[in-house]
């Protein structure tokens, strides 16, 4: 389908929905062949409207990063989600109402959060995150004793369901190419493995949950895994490119931003697109960081990358770019860039899920 770029008067996400909807499959693929399910985790996109390109709502498990995503997703029907950040005593009456219409999972890293649990009137299921490198939330591998502790805890509660064990590779992003994101899939899988071994619960009850985009993408085999849980697959974008977890024709999301002002003695144009739109994630090249990288327009999307144009510098609702002299002879006030985020999941955050479909 024709892409009217003309309809777009300001800074606007656009969507290509053929590539999205490639990316969704292709996972899909990959985790049935695997012998594992599915459970995408939706803070990337946060549309219910594309939510349900990977399957019938009350059929699709998902995971999201907050209280409102989990209500949101609850509203527009998805019946079996995890809130996959530890969970928050303040947000208990949430909880029980999400508990009392959905099939709801929980995270805890400390024996403490269990008293939260305990005050729950319906029955949830319960992860305990374990951080096996990556340095954020969980319990330290290591920390076997901890662990253990919490798990048999939770374990012995009424008001828990089914008790899992989460964990996210996060350390995968600085990772460059397929031996990287290996080495990193495989020690987060064997670190779980060991632990495992030592449950002092039957292993077989215990749901073991994973997840990140570059390992999910580019690794075929899960070892101990019941469930991947990766999110930013369905757009991809530069970090991801650069990490090796895709290739730039299948990032199905980018920028479009019209030209404000020229520069041609700086050899760069500033956009109508700043922080407010791109966020300030970045990638770093040459030490430098870059915010965006500008895309070749076509008649129905985006093709590849221009070389020496590139987002270098935000503020609240300009960017400056740079552009190659044969560029900048082009350019003129109004004109569109195209831009593919350094981050696709902030995008779609800062936009509240709004965005122009490609269809």
């Amino acid at each position: 389908m024709k892409m009217n770029w003309n309809t777009i008067a300001g800074p606007e996400v656009v969507v290509d929905s053929r590539k999205a909807k490639r990316n969704i499959a292709r996972m899909q693929e990959k985790a049935q062949t695997a012998g594992v399910d599915l459970r995408p985790h939706f803070k990337t996109h946060q549309s219910p409207l594309i939510g349900k390109w990977f399957g019938p709502p009350e059929q699709t498990p998902i995971a999201v990063s907050s209280v409102p995503m989990a209500r949101l997703f609850a509203d527009a029907g998805w019946r079996d989600i995890l809130i996959a950040i530890p969970l928050n005593p303040r947000q208990l009456p949430a909880y029980n109402r999400l508990a009392r219409e959905i099939t709801l999972g929980l995270t805890v890293e400390h024996i403490d959060a269990l008293k939260t649990v305990q005050r729950l009137m319906h029955p949830i299921d319960l992860y305990v995150e374990i951080d096996a490198g990556y340095g954020r939330t969980g319990i330290s591998w290591r920390e076997s004793r901890r662990i253990y502790e919490l798990l048999k805890a939770a374990h012995e509660l009424p008001q828990v369901r089914h008790v899992g064990i989460l964990l996210h590779a996060g350390n995968s992003y600085t990772t460059r190419g397929d031996h990287g994101i290996a080495q990193v899939h495989q020690e987060s899988l064997e670190r779980l493995q060991q632990l495992l071994a030592d449950s002092p619960i039957p292993t077989d009850s215990i749901r073991v949950s994973v997840g990140d985009t570059p390992t999910c993408s580019r690794m075929d085999s899960f070892p101990g895994a019941d469930e991947i849980r990766p999110g930013n697959y369905v757009f991809y974008d530069w970090q991801q490119q650069r990490i090796g977890a895709c290739d730039w024709s299948d990032i199905a999301l980018a920028v479009a931003c019209p030209v404000i002002a020229r520069y041609p003695e700086r050899g760069e144009v500033v956009v109508h697109g700043g922080a407010v739109h791109f966020s300030k994630d970045f990638v770093l090249i040459d030490g430098k960081p870059r915010y965006g990288q500008v895309m070749r327009i076509t008649s129905d999307g985006w093709g590849g990358p221009i070389q020496d144009a590139y987002v270098h510098g935000l503020s609240q609702e300009h960017g400056k770019v740079k552009v190659p002299d044969t560029l900048m002879a082009e350019l003129q006030l109004g004109d569109l860039l195209v831009i593919v985020p350094a981050h696709s999941c902030l995008v779609m955050d800062a936009s509240k899920g709004e965005c122009v479909l490609i269809r």
